[in-house]
């Protein structure tokens, strides 16, 4: 079909040749299944670890966060990462903050290109001369609207900047409406009452909440959630569903990898609190074709 046809292949970078062990090609089944969902126009969403996702809705897609190198300071994925250039195309390519592990350009430059960029304030100057279809800049609380889409930018408790060349990127989560359906992307956040502003003021169908990367905790409670607290920020939102991210990728300190245990926290959270049917786990390299038809 011809929507798949943009599947193009691009010659594989030397880095991704060198570690062949932590990339995924055409034979992996988190392609395959991609592949199935968009020749069949069925409506999904895909993890692709860490804090990216794909998501499908009523031929609209997203892509969250796009971080699909081997590596990161020399720390190795827990879970291989589908190669760059065999993405999809999507609309919207949506960039929370400017964190290395966030803001990749080596992702960046792999993708396809025919996307609207939505960035924070102060972050085009990290994208240098890259081109995409559209780069959009949104302040905390802007909007940026096309055709049946609408996505805003708020606030979120994380710490802003990107090194000491980009000082001043600032952080910030999304309210993605298209059509019927509302979706928040919390990017990377502590707990924060403004969870319950945004459950007032926005009908919030799936949300998309990290549970990882909080220990040790003296030092991450203010910048990131623990799987309680994101069930806590999931019951402000009041939406529909619950999706855990930001889990079994990376982690800081490997050693916390294991005390921190955050998706079988959550398991157990969301047990405790009676709202097991309404979370639905995407684990990394996954794919979850009902939730976003379900009503």
């Amino acid at each position: 079909m011809k929507i798949w046809t943009s599947f193009g292949r691009k010659p594989k970078a030397r880095d991704y040749k060198l570690h062949k062990n932590f990339i995924l090609d055409e034979k992996s089944f988190i392609y395959k299944e991609i592949k199935y969902a968009i020749n069949h126009n069925l409506d999904f969403i895909a993890n692709l670890g860490h804090s990216t996702f794909l998501v499908s809705y009523k031929g609209i897609r997203f892509l969250t966060d796009p971080f699909l190198s081997p590596h990161i300071f020399g720390i190795k994925r827990q879970k291989p990462a589908l190669r760059p250039d065999l993405v999809p195309e999507v609309d919207y390519i949506l960039i929370s903050h400017a964190h290395y592990d966030h803001l990749d350009m080596r992702t960046l430059r792999r993708l396809k290109r025919n996307s609207v960029v939505v960035i924070p304030e102060n972050t085009k100057p990290v994208l240098g001369r890259i081109h995409f279809k559209k780069i959009v800049e949104l302040k905390r609380y802007q909007t940026y609207m096309d055709n049946h889409v609408e996505i805003t930018a708020l606030p979120v408790k994380h710490n802003k900047g990107r090194s000491i060349l980009f000082p001043n990127t600032d952080t910030v989560s999304y309210v993605i409406h298209i059509e019927d359906r509302t979706f928040y992307f919390a990017g990377d956040t502590a707990y924060f009452d403004g969870f319950k502003e945004f459950g007032n003021q926005f009908n919030i169908h799936t949300a998309f909440l990290p549970i990882g990367g909080y220990e040790p905790t003296l030092i991450l409670k203010n910048v990131h959630m623990n799987p309680w607290e994101a069930v806590k920020a999931f019951e402000d939102l009041k939406a529909e569903y619950v999706v855990p991210m930001h889990y079994g990728t990376f982690h800081t300190i490997p050693k916390f990898v294991k005390v921190e245990a955050p998706l079988q926290h959550f398991r157990e959270a969301v047990e405790k609190e009676g709202i097991k049917d309404r979370a639905i786990i995407v684990e990394p390299n996954a794919i979850d074709i009902c939730l976003v038809e379900a009503n």
